[in-house]
């Protein structure tokens, strides 16, 4: 068995050449038929992500508080469109990209009583998490997990993360 790192920076410099989507591109933003945007996204727009390496043998409590998250995200006003990644090389880090209209849908989503339930068990069931969001500007395309990497990596070196490590 593979030595779990200790620290974040180990963490989330590990290889996650394996990433794979397991949730695609979905929300009112996306053609469901073809997985593309149905019109240009806004001309600004808030791109949140986090990542976080779940302990093992906790997945089915995982599970639950995940789907219990995704069923809260699916009605939030200001969601654009959202997608996950699992890169089970990387102590199945899981990665999730969110496209929100502006800071106040995403701090709704964040601050609701089923996410904040969710966060709270989350703590226990995680090696360590990270997280941003930054405002979006490319009204064509969708943000890349490894452009998420890049910007998370970036905050992390900062020491600036609006969102704290739970380590």
């Amino acid at each position: 068995m593979r030595e779990i790192p200790t620290t974040l920076h180990e963490l989330a410099t590990g290889d996650e050449s394996d990433l794979q989507i397991v949730l695609p591109w979905t929300g009112p933003a996306v053609d469901p038929e073809t997985g593309a945007l149905r019109e240009p996204l806004p001309e600004q727009y808030l791109i949140a992500t986090s990542v976080g390496w779940p302990k093992p043998g906790l997945e089915e409590l995982g599970g639950r508080l995940n789907g219990a998250i995704l069923e809260e995200l699916w009605t939030r006003e200001g969601l654009i469109a959202a997608s996950v990644a699992v890169s089970p090389n990387n102590f199945n880090a899981s990665r999730n990209l969110v496209l929100w209209r502006d800071e106040e849908s995403l701090n709704g989503f964040l601050h609701s009583p089923v996410h904040l339930d969710a966060a709270r068990q989350t703590r226990g069931l995680m090696f360590d998490w990270e997280g941003t969001n930054w405002t979006g500007t490319d009204r064509t395309t969708f943000p890349t997990f490894a452009e998420s990497r890049a910007r998370l990596d970036a905050v992390r070196a900062s020491g600036d993360s609006p969102y704290a490590s739970h380590g």
